[in-house]
């Protein structure tokens, strides 16, 4: 598949700068460059611009630069560069854990344990999300709860990306073209564009595309999906006078993906009924062996605005924005196997939010402004997200065990006269498999979410050494389900007999998150600091969105307390920047989720217990030898955590030894079992990244060789630490080497990614039809050019 639209905007951004660098040609002289690890970044993770080292919060932040220098282009590989974060997706949505906290639940009405926000706008859903960044001024990843400032489901931390402002000063820009195996080919361009003295606005764009690292061997089924990602963001700004900055951004992206539903039965589970054992695929080597075509394909859009005013005594600013997600095309053939048993696929998914935000901040104007800074504001947000509805066809071994239980005693329809003879539990082997008609279900349901909160958070200076923080934040969340319902085909391929008609009573929650963060700094470097905080985030209240076999069911609000200690030093003149923390954090009423037909939903939320988990982090970034080789960097980072649940009773789970479904609401009727002292699934115990980078100067020309090596000790993808259901240990190689000839803005980069070819499970989808892993990226090399203006 080649690049589209993304050429045509490359071509315009190369056509408009070659007239303007045609004037300005030769008018600068350019600093040397300097080796790009080296950086002082700037953040906003309190409301306001700070240095990273200034912020009493673990941070991890990287400048666009950085990114480039350490390989990063998908939010996905910001694991790799901070341990601690794990990320993954099923369906198309991504899966964060960050610290041990996180939620394996997905789909509409899970919400993320790590939120992401796109430039202070919270955005709707992960789904989608673990792919290309496109062109950002930095990313910042927060760690621990943030329920203060970020508020409602910051329960693990957060990942904020901001793009870059508009500039009236200069026209600028870039453009890079990269290709790599597998036909993989990727176009970014960027330019900012200055209209007057008051007016400017930027645009950028990405193209990517690629082969499926994935094949279907099978010759009766689908092929898998081509591989793409395309988007283009506009950010405009008008300084409509010395104080009053407008600003408007639209963002606009479509991705297709495996999506975590490229599926290898490799155990398969006999499933309930007496079915006949289902055929296993020998191993997991990206070839599936199924009838119909796996993955998703993903469209957001999102259009935000803002006002600033400086004001005298303080600014404010108002944010609004409007965003809506949509699934084109979302389907997995659940069984995993060569059998035409069942097929999830969404007809209509709706992802819609609206937000409205005010903040007022201190200035240097504020009254005691020399010690107290401050942050106050308020914010709405309404959303839906769910399922109108999602298309569930059983046929074959999957209807003796299912269809008993999702069609109502007495319910009588002439396409069901036939299948009389194969229900309650009889063998279903052979032809007589293929002989029984399909049945299609559709089940759906419409969240809506109205939420409203207030906070406040100040800090305040009581000399050069000690520095107090306070804040809180009041929420409340209203939520409905709506258009809940179960019913079935009306045989001429749409939703027409209606099975079920669910209704539930509205959920409402009251949530207070205070932080409190006390700051000393005995050194007379003002970026040396000891701090120890506490901090509280609420995941609101939920239903399950789509439901089979019962109505759906609340699941409890989730509370995270988190206790840390932390300290930041720059040492030898700035030469080491070292990082580190411990933390405990106790975790009340975890959002969890089992996958299972024959559970009250294909995936049902319920509350796990109770967790803790303890944990101490570090990263560092050195320049060895400042005096005989400034170019050299060296970087690190690691991660221990002992993340386990304290209380977890009468949890769901499959057997090891039968594949039979365990726990409440199962049609097998097995007691649950306990899991307490468990480990928190996705949560391994050590993640550590190791990485030099060298920048060698020759005049004009510019070297930089650069390679980091990451480890994983591995998880368990489930809360029942099942054997079977893990990534293994691991290691990953990465290196590239790039050459920049600095009077033509000229960079040229050579890359490997898992260059020692590590194979290790990526995501695992556990279901009633058996263990279906999915693996990770194979060795890739590439190269790519990129062009500054």
């Amino acid at each position: 598949m080649k690049c589209r639209h993304g050429f045509v905007l490359s071509v315009a951004i190369i056509g408009l700068s070659i007239g303007v660098n045609a004037e300005s040609q030769g008018q600068e002289v350019k600093a040397p460059r300097k080796n790009r690890l080296i950086e002082e970044v700037i953040v906003t993770a309190q409301k306001r611009e700070q240095a990273i080292q200034d912020v009493p919060i673990a941070i991890s932040a990287y400048s666009a630069e950085k990114l480039d220098a350490m390989g990063v282009e998908s939010v996905q590989d910001l694991e790799v560069v901070s341990p601690g974060l794990t990320i993954t997706t099923s369906a198309g949505f991504g899966i964060a854990y960050l610290r041990g906290i996180g939620t394996e639940a997905f789909l509409p009405g899970a919400d993320t344990s790590v939120p992401f926000y796109l430039d202070g706008v919270a955005l709707l859903s992960t789904q989608g999300s673990a792919d290309t960044l496109g062109r950002v001024e930095r990313v910042e990843v927060l760690k621990g709860p943030q329920g203060t400032l970020f508020g409602r489901n910051a329960t693990g931390g957060a990942i904020s990306i901001v793009t870059p402002n508009p500039s009236v000063d200069e026209f600028y820009g870039d453009i890079s073209f990269g290709v790599a195996e597998y036909d993989e080919q990727n176009i970014t361009a960027f330019a900012n564009v200055p209209v007057t003295d008051k007016l400017a606005f930027t645009v950028s764009g990405y193209d990517n595309s690629r082969d499926n690292y994935y094949t279907n061997i099978n010759p009766n089924g689908d092929p898998v999906l081509d591989i793409f990602s395309e988007g283009y963001r506009f950010k405009g700004v008008w300084y409509a006078s010395e104080d009053i900055d407008i600003n408007l951004s639209y963002a606009h992206n479509k991705a297709a993906s495996n999506a975590g539903l490229t599926l290898e039965n490799t155990r398969p589970y006999p499933v309930i009924g007496g079915i006949a054992v289902l055929p296993a695929d020998p191993k997991a080597d990206r070839k599936i062996n199924t009838t119909d075509q796996n993955g998703a394909i993903i469209e957001s859009d999102l259009l935000s605005g803002s006002i600033e005013w400086r004001m005298p005594w303080f600014d404010t600013k108002v944010i609004v924005s409007d965003q809506e997600l949509s699934a084109n095309f979302t389907q997995v053939d659940y069984d995993g196997t060569n059998l035409p048993i069942a097929t999830f696929r969404s007809i209509k998914q709706i992802s819609e939010q609206q937000t409205a935000e005010l903040q007022i901040l201190s200035n240097e104007n504020s009254p005691f402004a020399d010690k107290l800074t401050w942050v106050a504001g308020l914010y709405f947000l309404e959303s839906e997200g769910g399922f109108d509805p999602l298309a569930i066809t059983v046929g074959n071994g999957g209807l003796p065990a299912f269809l008993p239980a999702v069609i109502p005693p007495g319910f009588q329809l002439p396409t069901l006269s036939a299948l009389l003879p194969f229900i309650n539990g009889l063998p279903v082997v052979g032809d007589i498999v293929s002989s029984i008609p399909d049945i299609t279900l559709y089940t759906g349901g419409i969240l809506v979410s109205d939420s409203k909160s207030v906070y406040a958070q100040g800090s305040y200076m009581f000399n050069q050494e000690w520095e107090l923080t306070l804040g809180a934040r009041y929420q409340e969340e209203e939520r409905d389900l709506i258009k809940a319902r179960l019913s079935l085909d009306n045989g001429s391929g749409s939703e027409g007999l209606p099975l079920r008609q669910d209704e539930v009573p509205a959920l409402n929650a009251e949530q207070f998150s205070p932080k409190v963060a006390l700051s000393w700094r005995p050194f007379e470097n003002d970026y040396n600091q000891i701090y120890a905080s506490y901090s509280r985030a609420f995941k609101s209240p939920t239903y399950n969105t789509v439901n089979l076999l019962d109505t759906p069911e609340k699941v409890d609000e989730e509370i995270v307390d988190s206790f840390e200690l932390g300290l930041k030093v720059e040492m030898f003149n700035s030469a080491l920047r070292l990082n580190g923390a411990i933390f405990h954090i106790e975790q009340q009423n975890l959002l969890t989720a089992f996958i299972s037909l024959n559970s009250g939903g294909i995936v049902s939320y319920y509350n796990a217990g109770d967790s803790e988990v303890d944990g101490i982090e570090f990263d560092f970034l050195w320049t060895p030898m400042p005096s005989l080789n400034p170019g050299l960097v060296l970087s690190g980072a690691a991660t221990y955590l002992d993340a386990k649940y304290t209380s977890f009773l009468n949890g769901n789970g499959y057997s090891d030894d039968t594949g039979l479904a365990y726990g409440p609401g199962t049609l097998t009727g097995l007691p649950g079992e306990d899991f307490s002292g468990n480990n928190i699934p996705r949560s391994p115990e050590w993640t550590a990244t190791f990485g030099f980078n060298q920048s060698l100067l020759f005049g004009d020309h510019t070297f930089e060789i650069g390679a980091d090596a990451y480890y994983n000790s591995g998880f368990f993808f489930s809360p029942q630490n099942s054997p079977f259901q893990t990534r293994d240990e691991y290691y990953l190689l990465n290196a590239r080497i790039s050459y920049f000839y600095e009077p033509w803005d000229l960079q040229l980069t050579l890359y490997g990614e898992n260059i020692t070819d590590q194979t290790y499970n990526e995501h695992m989808y556990v279901s009633d039809f058996g263990i279906n892993p999915v693996l990770n990226d194979p060795k890739v090399f590439g190269g790519k050019v990129k062009w500054s203006f």
